[in-house]
């Protein structure tokens, strides 16, 4: 089975219309669904990879189904499950990864961020279930970065 480990955390981390209001830019309607890493996430994987997320990367979250949130009681950015939706909707932009190795690395985080077994596999089988329209379109736009 896959592991994951994250080493390296962002110092800061935002709503998007936050870090715009506090630079004088125009807030856009969404952007306060949005979140702003202020540093890099760093993640070691079992099968060798290191995945980089750099400082800018904006994200949904753990978007995830109602149903999903209602068994687990997550809401989208709750820990444990914030970081492994961060680095899953990274994966999901990457250009190249497969779904199925994004739905596994998330699997993998949550475990080393401690997630409960049955909250784990709730979470997961959502992302394996429901996330594929979310995988083509993000990898036919690739990353949101702002700077």
């Amino acid at each position: 089975m896959l592991s994951a480990t994250i080493v390296e955390r962002p110092e800061r981390f935002d709503r998007v219309d936050r870090v715009k209001q506090a630079f004088g830019q125009t807030v856009l309607t969404g952007d306060q669904r949005f979140w702003i890493l202020g540093g890099r996430l760093v993640v070691e994987v079992s099968d060798g990879r290191r995945i980089e997320i750099p400082n800018g990367f904006t994200t949904d979250g753990a978007s995830v189904p109602g149903w999903a949130q209602k068994l687990t009681g997550w809401k989208p950015w709750d820990d444990p499950q914030r970081w492994g939706g961060i680095i899953h909707d990274w994966l999901y932009c990457e250009r190249g990864t497969s779904k199925a190795h994004g739905d596994t690395v998330f699997r993998a985080v949550l475990v080393s961020e401690g997630a409960g077994w049955f909250k784990r596999k709730v979470m997961y089988a959502a992302v394996v279930v429901g996330g594929g329209s979310a995988y083509k379109a993000n990898q036919a736009r690739g990353p949101r970065i702002y700077v």
